[in-house]
Protein backbone atom coordinates (compact mmCIF):
# COMPACT_ATOMS: atom_id res chain seq x y z
CA UNK A 1 0.00 0.00 0.00
CA UNK A 2 1.52 3.28 -1.04
CA UNK A 3 1.00 6.66 0.59
CA UNK A 4 -1.59 7.73 -2.01
CA UNK A 5 -3.89 4.79 -1.15
CA UNK A 6 -3.42 5.34 2.56
CA UNK A 7 -4.28 9.04 2.34
CA UNK A 8 -7.42 8.30 0.31
CA UNK A 9 -8.56 5.82 2.98
CA UNK A 10 -7.90 8.28 5.80
CA UNK A 11 -9.83 11.16 4.21
CA UNK A 12 -12.82 9.06 3.19
CA UNK A 13 -16.10 9.99 4.91
CA UNK A 14 -17.24 7.70 7.69
CA UNK A 15 -20.37 5.68 7.03
CA UNK A 16 -23.57 5.60 9.08
CA UNK A 17 -22.85 2.01 10.08
CA UNK A 18 -19.49 3.02 11.49
CA UNK A 19 -21.21 5.70 13.59
CA UNK A 20 -23.65 3.12 14.94
CA UNK A 21 -20.72 0.87 15.82
CA UNK A 22 -19.08 3.70 17.76
CA UNK A 23 -22.31 4.35 19.70
CA UNK A 24 -22.59 0.65 20.52
CA UNK A 25 -18.99 0.66 21.72
CA UNK A 26 -19.84 3.56 24.03
CA UNK A 27 -22.85 1.70 25.40
CA UNK A 28 -20.66 -1.33 26.01
CA UNK A 29 -18.19 0.82 27.90
CA UNK A 30 -20.95 2.31 30.02
CA UNK A 31 -22.47 -1.03 30.92
CA UNK A 32 -19.79 -3.71 31.03
CA UNK A 33 -16.63 -1.74 31.78
CA UNK A 34 -18.23 0.44 34.45
CA UNK A 35 -19.78 -2.60 36.15
CA UNK A 36 -16.46 -4.45 36.07
CA UNK A 37 -14.56 -1.49 37.52
CA UNK A 38 -17.21 -1.07 40.21
CA UNK A 39 -17.02 -4.78 41.07
CA UNK A 40 -13.23 -4.65 41.33
CA UNK A 41 -13.40 -1.38 43.32
CA UNK A 42 -11.35 0.70 40.88
CA UNK A 43 -12.81 4.22 41.02
CA UNK A 44 -10.40 5.71 38.46
CA UNK A 45 -11.14 2.95 35.97
CA UNK A 46 -14.86 3.45 36.56
CA UNK A 47 -14.58 7.18 35.91
CA UNK A 48 -12.47 6.58 32.80
CA UNK A 49 -15.00 4.06 31.46
CA UNK A 50 -17.85 6.51 32.04
CA UNK A 51 -16.08 9.42 30.37
CA UNK A 52 -14.89 7.26 27.48
CA UNK A 53 -18.33 5.72 27.00
CA UNK A 54 -20.07 9.07 26.84
CA UNK A 55 -17.36 10.41 24.55
CA UNK A 56 -17.88 7.51 22.14
CA UNK A 57 -21.64 8.01 22.22
CA UNK A 58 -21.35 11.75 21.53
CA UNK A 59 -18.88 11.23 18.68
CA UNK A 60 -21.10 8.53 17.16
CA UNK A 61 -24.21 10.72 17.33
CA UNK A 62 -22.31 13.64 15.79
CA UNK A 63 -21.18 11.38 12.94
CA UNK A 64 -24.77 10.20 12.42
CA UNK A 65 -26.06 13.76 12.29
CA UNK A 66 -23.28 14.73 9.90
CA UNK A 67 -24.23 11.83 7.61
CA UNK A 68 -27.90 12.82 7.69
CA UNK A 69 -27.18 16.41 6.69
CA UNK A 70 -24.50 15.65 4.11
CA UNK A 71 -26.92 13.65 2.00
Amino acid sequence: MDSKELSSILVAPLSFGYAVLIVLLGLYSLTVNVADAKYKNHPRAEKTARVGGWLYIIVGVVLMIQQLFSG
